[in-house]
């Protein structure tokens, strides 16, 4: 049995990560599952008996989602591929082909419907060449991401409350989120900042089922909690600068997972904080929302 504290984050696998990212919960498995950008892996973590299960991915994995079939969803530095956790095998699904040659695809949503929201970025963290897509997946078989924004550096989010129409997504290297209107076609529009940063970089994003947005702070030490009108509610501090993405999962979705990243840190910093790079793991009062399932035609 895992055992955690409420709103204490602990340490459930010190992976030491260059870049744990894309932490998601897949319900038939009770599990949870993150990716390590740089290094090109993939993670399992079993709450109830701490199994884990690590993959050698043969891209940079930027995030990973649960669909309506038996394989998972994982978004790759070139495009998106399936992955069987049973064989261990990826196969390429999607080419994603940018004007841009130095991008890769960052972070990414599941929206109620199944369909993907994801993000692409500099490699380089330099030039504003990143975009929001939507993946536009027709029963004919024909596969097409959809431009919805454009001009960032580092993309991260995006997230939507659907219930009220407002899609948020983060232009972490401005230290911005941005609050769009969203709709059930897909489209976009009134793009506003919703929050701004003084102190870290917003990264990965989640909502709880009072509408609350958690937001992890790259550099940060913390994930921020915030109401809709933008007023902050809670500060969750963590042991380590790089807090990089949040999921809900385990009994009623009162289990927070959160993956952390020791990249930019220096030898003296990974000493003082040892436990950076690991997967973290916490209770929380509200539930969280559950996670979409990716719906394969």
């Amino acid at each position: 049995m895992l055992h955690t504290k409420f709103f204490e984050p602990v340490c459930v696998w010190d992976v030491k990560a260059v870049l744990g990212e894309g932490v998601v919960w897949v319900e038939n498995e009770q599990s949870v599952y993150f990716v390590n950008i740089v290094e090109k892996k993939i993670y399992r973590y079993h709450p109830q008996t701490q199994a884990k299960t690590v993959w050698d991915a043969p891209k940079k994995p930027a995030f990973i989602f649960p669909t309506t079939g038996s394989v998972l969803l994982c978004g790759m530095e070139d495009g998106l591929y399936w992955f069987d956790p049973v064989q261990g095998k990826f196969s390429r699904w999607f080419v994603m082909n940018e004007m841009h040659p130095n991008n890769r695809l960052n972070d990414g949503y599941v929206d109620s419907m199944g369909r993907l929201w994801f993000g692409t970025m500099d490699n380089e963290e330099q030039s504003p060449s990143g975009s929001l897509y939507l993946l536009s997946y027709e029963e004919d078989g024909k596969i097409s991401a959809i431009l919805k924004d454009k001009d960032y550096i580092v993309t991260n989010g995006p997230v939507i409350m659907e219930n009220n129409n407002i899609l948020y997504h983060n232009h972490s290297n401005e230290q911005v989120i941005y609050q769009f209107y969203w709709n059930e076609s897909g489209t976009i529009s009134n793009k506003k900042p919703f929050v701004t940063f003084e102190n870290g970089y917003p990264d990965g994003m989640a909502m709880d089922t009072q509408d609350h947005l958690w937001v992890c702070l790259y550099a940060g030490k913390q994930i921020n909690i915030y109401s809709q009108d933008a007023t902050l509610l809670q500060t969750i501090r963590f042991p380590c600068p790089n807090i990089t993405k949040i999921t809900f999962g385990g009994e009623n979705y009162q289990t927070a997972f959160v993956t952390t990243a020791t990249k930019d840190m220096s030898t003296q910093e990974q000493q003082r904080y040892p436990l950076a790079g690991g997967l973290f793991s916490f209770e929380v009062s509200t539930p969280g929302r559950s996670q979409n399932l990716f719906k394969i035609s």
